[in-house]
């Protein structure tokens, strides 16, 4: 229980990191659509992860929500790493006999692929709307990477979670994890109007809550093992 105490970003305590990467990552995807209709002549107006009338990303693309976008994710994609670092950690400390194979992907996925695809994804975000063919393919191509990575990383943490604690709160983890998985299942089995923004939006917007939700946990158990070692 000790390691977890002192597992921090600084003197910011490592469940209030992912809660505060979580939020922000939130703020960073409807704050930039916010500004984008703000500041942009004739702006798509709707709620995207109902309608998809627009991308994340899509904000980007101009000046003042480029901005934005840029000057939150860049710094943010780091800290995302840190996050699920922390959530390594949580996981070794509830599950000391996860096999090491298991430690290491997920290491490798949420700490060195996740965040290094993320930043070269939106590093070709400037803030203008034309771009060369072969960029926007990249960025697309990494966008996926991301967004592929954030998942299996997100169902193998939560599959070993329920398997050191069998409860209803990790079995609710586990299949909120497996959501992001049946949305683009329907991406790819439907023709519904939109479906890549609907799917790319409720996507991001699910792995972000499953992040809030350890998170939450993680402030719980700092809260419980507290109480224990006072008693």
């Amino acid at each position: 229980m000790n390691h977890i105490k002192t597992l921090k970003l600084g003197c910011i305590p490592a469940s209030n990191t992912i809660l505060l990467t979580g939020i922000l990552l939130l703020i960073w995807a409807f704050g930039s659509y916010l500004i984008y209709i703000l500041t942009t002549q004739s702006p798509i107006l709707c709620f995207p992860p109902f309608s998809g009338c627009t991308s994340i990303s899509n904000a980007g693309d101009y000046p003042f929500s480029g901005l934005f976008y840029r000057s939150l994710i860049l710094p943010l994609a780091p800290l995302l790493g840190l996050s699920m670092y922390f959530i390594i950690q949580f996981l070794k400390k509830i599950n000391p006999h996860i096999h090491s194979n298991i430690k290491h992907t997920l290491f490798a996925l949420g700490c060195i692929i996740l965040p290094i695809s993320l930043i070269i994804t939106e590093a070709f975000k400037d803030g203008h709307r034309s771009h060369p063919s072969y960029i926007i393919e990249l960025h697309v191509l990494f966008a996926g990477i991301a967004f592929l990575t954030l998942i299996i990383f997100q169902v193998i943490a939560s599959f070993q979670l329920l398997k050191a604690q069998n409860s209803i709160f990790y079995k609710f983890i586990f299949f909120f994890s497996l959501l992001p998985i049946m949305l683009i299942m329907l991406q790819l089995l439907t023709h519904i109007q939109h479906i890549n923004d609907i799917v790319e939006w409720n996507v991001f917007t699910v792995v972000i809550i499953w992040n809030i939700l350890i998170g939450l946990r993680m402030r719980k158990y700092k809260e419980s093992s507290l109480e224990a070692n006072k008693q």
